[in-house]
Formats: C-alpha cells, structure tokens, sequence
C-alpha cells in the first residue's frame, strides 16, 4: 500500500492521505473471504508527490522473498500510476507469479468509488494466476502499456509497449531522476531549456504520428549534444512509415523509440541512465 486516493479521506472537499486506509479490509469484509494478506507500507503519499526515493523503496520490497505467496497488488495513487506502471513492468517482467497495480478513483467511503471493485478485479488475477504485470482501473491494462487518465473522464487508455527491455542489473537500482521530458507544442522555442542540474537523457515527447518541429528540435539537439546528452523521441510506431521531418531528425543524430508509451519511455531510460 503506496497511499493515494484509495488511501485516502476526504473532509471539508480536500482529500488527503490516511494510511490508516485499508482497502485489502474493506474487501475480504464486504467479500467475506479467507484470503490471507501480508500488508506493507513502503511509503504512503498522494502519488503526484512521488520521487525517486519512493520507487526504490517499492523496487526494495519488490526485491524481498516472495516464495509462498500466490501475487503481489499494489495500491497506488492514480496520477502517477500508469508511470509506476511501466516502471514495476520492467522490474517484474520476468516474475513467476501475477503483479497488479491498482487504485481508486474516489476516497473509499464514497459510494461512487471504484476502489473495492478495482481491487476486486486484481485479486481475481492473483486468483487465476494471470502471471504478468497487471493495472486495473476499471479496465485490465498491461501495465507496459497503460497511459495516463484522462482529466475530464478519469479513464484510462491503452498504447503499445515493444516488449524492449533495459538491459540493467536489478538488484540495487539507485534512480537518479534525469531523465528530462519535453511536449512537442506549436511554435515550441527550446533554446531555453535548462540542462544545469546534470540531466543524463532528453525524452521528448512527439504529435501522435511521431513528429516535431524540426527548427525547434534541431536547436534542442545541437544544445543536447554540446552537453554531451542523449536525444530520444518517442511517439513512433514500427507499423507506420516516419514523416519526412522526422526522417531528418533521427539522420541528425535524433534517437527514435518506437512502439512505446512516454510512461514507458521514461521508464525505460530511467533504467537506462542507472
């Protein structure tokens, strides 16, 4: 249990975290199930607050013996869920047993929150042993491949995950947090764009069909490669042809990531970067 919404309380409208909250209770008494739970607190924040230090504790009970346990759910607030997503779905991909992440859209004691059912639907994976790295927020999404919600819906959407994996030694990650996301925007200007504070890699962020600017972003490169740091540009897909203007960005030294979320991108080079 990470905190969030579904570790949450609200009163007087602000909602704020109680890890009192026990979602893994409030089931097995509304379910009346026998299901035995080995409840951990690792950290109990609203997820927008996340840093690094939080995804190496949750990588360091990841990391514990899990010999005798049927799976793994970790309640999570929704923010930031689908980039700790794609996070545990690199960590845990080669896992014998299911690990599913999960949150709530509303405090528990709402009767509009989708908390129980949510967690609900991640032990009825545990229970299949549908082995894999799950996140369920209403729907049941590959956690490689889950997308941040949408503000106006709270939905969920799914992309594409190459099945790229870091190729990295996971037993002591130590994340430094320098990997720099940047928006592809009309009439972006990045030749203000700070790399003062030791920034390993730039991920930015392409239109949906994998494409930039290509005055802006060859100003962003030239200044990435006077730092000695790395460009990537996410957005691409492996079944599609590129754009001539992304065509000339990646001759330009522009590394392409194709098939991949930007959750997962960041994901992916914050690994990377270790």
């Amino acid at each position: 249990m990470t905190g969030g919404t579904v570790g949450s309380e609200e009163k007087d409208g602000v909602i704020s975290n109680e890890k009192n909250k026990d979602v893994a209770a409030l089931w097995k008494e509304k379910s009346k199930s026998d299901i035995e739970f080995t409840k951990v607190y690792p950290y109990s924040i609203l997820s927008e607050n996340i840093c690094t230090e939080n995804w190496e504790m949750l990588l360091q009970e990841l990391n514990k013996d899990i010999a005798g346990y049927s799976g793994i759910i970790i309640t999570h607030g929704s923010d930031t869920l689908s980039y700790t997503s794609a996070m545990v779905s690199i960590f845990c991909k080669n896992f014998e047993i299911p690990v599913v992440l999960t949150g709530a859209n509303k405090v528990l004691s709402d009767p509009e929150s989708n908390g129980i059912p949510n967690f609900d639907k991640a032990v009825c994976i545990v229970r299949e042993n549908k082995v894999g790295v799950w996140t369920v927020f209403d729907e049941i999404y590959p956690a490689s491949s889950v997308m941040e919600a949408n503000c106006f819906t709270d939905k969920f959407t799914l992309g594409e995950c190459s099945g790229r994996y870091p190729d990295v030694d996971f037993a002591n990650i130590k994340f430094k947090n320098k990997v720099m996301i940047i928006k592809e925007y009309p009439f972006a200007d990045y030749s203000t764009v700070d790399f003062s504070n030791d920034v390993n890699a730039v991920l930015l962020v392409g239109y949906h069909s994998g494409t930039a600017n290509e005055k802006s972003v060859k100003i962003l490169a030239n200044r990435c490669k006077l730092s000695g740091i790395p460009l990537y540009l996410q957005g691409l897909s492996s079944k599609s042809g590129v754009y001539s203007s992304t065509d000339n960005l990646i001759k330009s030294g522009v590394e392409p990531l194709y098939d991949m979320t930007t959750e997962y991108a960041f994901s992916y080079l914050m690994f990377e970067i270790n």
